[in-house]
């Protein structure tokens, strides 16, 4: 039988295909080999500019990638003699934008934010609709010279361009303000207010654009825009609250499941910022939301592990997310799709400039009157310059329909001209003019624990001055709400097993922060800290035998003595009052006592002594190194001059000069000797093993008497 071709079922012949050892197949793979390469190109363009350690610090990465884009761009447009590849809006607004505003919002300071959060809302409410108007009024009057030849573009336009031009992006804030590391208020009030009017921005980018697509704009029409403009803000942040909390309730059951407590993060993340996109609300609002509600109740469930992985996946993804802007910015920029006009570009961004300073200058001056500490003109200035646009306002100006908005590809131009102003000179020069203007710097090192504990006790008193005065003010409400938070949410929201004790919960937190830094900079301490040691168990404790417990008795016994004579003298020495001091009656009486005795140090150690009632088993542990140590001494030659009269008061014991060891040298020993363990008396103080030192000779004293002694009793018990 032949094997030849087997029927098809509608009769006809299939196609022999034979076995090929090698074939290639890029359409199935175009689109990941394409976001692969992107990728891989932008690592490799980070790695770079890092080689060269002083060129980030002159020019700011984003400038370099956009030139790496223009670069790219250029290649594309020269070889395939068509525009490459636009940077698509749904994928910069679904996929890249996201994990930037994750990582800003997980790792914002939330305290800065809140308690500048008045300031911030005023820039970014008020301070977007006052630029926005005014650029768009502005540029409507400079459209009605005929001479420039923009007398098609009508107000409504012109609003709708001013609304997205006058968005302060926070990619490129993040990328420039992290770079000169300015202080934390400045830093919070740029960005803060970058991530808010946002959110206003795109408010007022969907309202012109309605209102340029309706014939006939009624009074309901700017009422439900006014409506709009509030729930859009707020509904995302309740979205953004409410996902968080429960990403916070699901890391509460994964202590047994650790490998998945990474995961929750990113898709709770996620889906409040699609969820919110999906009903028209503001998406930045609700991923931001969400991240600063993570940020404090679910670092306490998870694992030190799982921190360390989101920590780096979330900044993995936020810098390759801003690599890839940058990137396309620059591919998008090379392209048929520009319209140059002198008077429009050039006035565009001399109305951004104006407009950006005069609405810092005029909203500082009215926000100083309710701030505790102002801000200063160096603190405005820096805050007006830094007002850097970028792919928001990129991104916002591609939407527009060209059948609406037939001056599209001026409005692109336009933009394209003030992103390359405001990254380029006012990115590359924002670093000189914070040095020359000596502008406070950050501060990146931990707070210790005592200054968490002085910080929360001035937060108390804070929080009872407002109290006492009836003022509601910020205090008030942060006690209020940590109160709630303490009593519902914690118990609801957090695991059993935490630390009761805040204070024991603080330290824990900063002891783990501080041996993460010292791995990353790989000073990692071979001694255990106390947080790994509060794990230790300990097992059960031998009990010491009656020969270790007596070493233990003569040593304590030996050292307490020690201590005892050596601290009365030192106090009697660097302790003493002038003679006109008015003293109370039982320091002058214990001072009249101790003044009948001799002056020098020697007779103070001799005072010290008649006190010390030491134990009968110290006098023999003392005698018996003192038999250990004494040696046969060489015969000296003294000259023995009593210091002290023998004939004072007649109490003094007068010794025979010749029973004194004479030295043989020419000149006189010093009277003090080297520290030694023992008693101080003339039967102690004797040689060491192989020193010719002269022993010094005994001082007569004036010892206190017996009427004295009681009296100062009470005073001069040991410790």
């Amino acid at each position: 039988m032949g094997t030849g071709t087997p029927p098809s079922p509608s009769g006809t012949a299939f196609e022999e295909t034979r076995l090929h050892v090698f074939t290639l197949d890029y359409p199935h793979v175009q689109i990941p080999f394409e976001i692969t390469l992107w990728i891989l190109l932008a690592s490799l363009a980070k790695i770079g500019f890092h080689l060269y350690h002083k060129l980030p610090s002159i020019v700011p990465e984003s400038c370099l990638l956009i030139l790496v884009g223009l670069l790219l761009g250029g290649i594309i447009f020269g070889a395939e003699e068509k525009s490459p590849p636009v940077m698509n809006s749904d994928v910069f607004f679904l996929y890249l934008l996201p994990p930037i505003v994750l990582d800003a919002g997980y790792f914002m300071p939330t305290r800065l934010f809140f308690e500048n959060f008045g300031t911030i809302f005023w820039y970014a409410v008020v301070g977007t609709l006052w630029n926005a108007i005014g650029i768009g009024i502005s540029l409507y009057g400079i459209c009605q010279i005929s001479a420039f030849g923009l007398t098609d573009i009508t107000l409504l336009q012109n609003l709708l361009f001013g609304s997205l031009i006058s968005a302060v992006d926070p990619v490129a804030v993040l990328a420039v303000f992290e770079n000169i590391h300015v202080n934390e208020q400045l830093y919070i009030l740029v960005f803060g207010e970058s991530l808010l009017n946002d959110a206003i921005t795109v408010v007022l980018y969907n309202l012109f654009k309605s209102f340029c697509q309706m014939r006939t704009i009624k009074v309901i029409d700017i009422f439900a825009g006014i409506a709009n403009f509030f729930i859009v803000g707020i509904g995302g942040v309740l979205i953004g609250i409410l996902l968080g909390f429960v990403a916070a309730f699901t890391t509460r059951f994964t202590h047994k499941i650790r490998v998945i407590e990474p995961l929750f993060v990113f898709l709770y993340s996620y889906l409040s910022y699609i969820t919110a996109e999906m009903f028209h609300l503001s998406g930045i609002m609700a991923i931001t939301a969400c991240a600063m509600t993570m940020n404090k109740y679910v670092e306490e469930n998870v694992s030190q592990k799982s921190y360390t992985t989101i920590k780096y996946f979330m900044k993995m993804l936020s810098s390759v997310s801003e690599t890839l802007i940058f990137i396309f910015m620059g591919v998008s920029t090379v392209g048929k799709n520009h319209e140059w006009n002198w008077a429009f570009v050039s006035f565009t961004l001399l109305f951004c400039l104006i407009w950006r300073a005069l609405g810092v200058f005029v909203l500082t001056q009215i926000i100083n009157v309710f701030r505790t500490i102002p801000l200063t003109f160096k603190d405005q200035f820096i805050i007006a310059y830094g007002g850097l646009r970028g792919a928001i306002c990129f991104s916002l100006v591609f939407l527009l329909p060209p059948a609406v908005f037939p001056r599209k590809k001026l409005f692109i131009t336009a933009v394209i001209v003030v992103i390359f102003f405001t990254v380029f000179i006012q990115g590359i020069t924002i670093r000189p003019l914070v040095e020359f203007l000596d502008v406070k710097r950050s501060n990146k090192k931990q707070p210790a624990v005592s200054e968490e504990i002085y910080n929360r006790f001035f937060d108390h008193v804070k929080t009872g001055i407002e109290d006492v005065c009836g003022h509601w003010g910020h205090n008030f409400w942060r006690d209020k709400f940590k109160k709630f938070d303490n009593k519902y949410l914690r118990r609801l929201l957090i695991r059993e097993n935490q630390p009761k004790s805040s204070i024991v919960s603080l330290y824990k937190k900063l002891e783990i922060k501080h041996a993460i830094e010292m791995a990353e900079s790989g000073m990692i301490s071979k001694v255990p800290s106390s947080v790994s040691l509060s794990d230790y168990h300990e097992g059960k404790i031998k009990p010491l035998s009656p020969t270790e417990m007596e070493n233990m008795r003569e040593i304590l016994t030996k050292n307490l003595y020690q201590i005892r004579h050596r601290a009365a003298a030192n106090t009697k020495r660097f302790l003493s009052l002038p003679k006109n001091t008015k003293l109370p009656e039982k320091l002058r009486v214990r001072n009249k006592t101790s003044s009948r005795v001799g002056d020098s140090s020697d007779s103070e150690l001799d005072a010290a002594t008649t006190v010390l009632n030491l134990r009968p088993r110290a006098g023999k542990i003392l005698r018996d190194q003192r038999l250990r140590q004494q040696r046969p001494l060489p015969e000296f030659r003294v000259e023995w001059k009593n210091e002290v009269d023998g004939s004072q008061d007649g109490r003094g014991e007068q010794q025979d000069p010749s029973t004194m060891p004479q030295p043989s040298i020419g000149f006189r020993q010093p009277l003090l000797t080297r520290p030694r363990f023992g008693t101080l008396s003339r039967e102690d103080l004797t040689a060491d093993h192989g020193s010719a030192r002269p022993v010094p000779p005994p001082r007569l004293v004036r010892q206190a008497s017996q009427g004295d002694r009681q009296r100062n009793k009470p005073e001069n018990q040991p410790y």
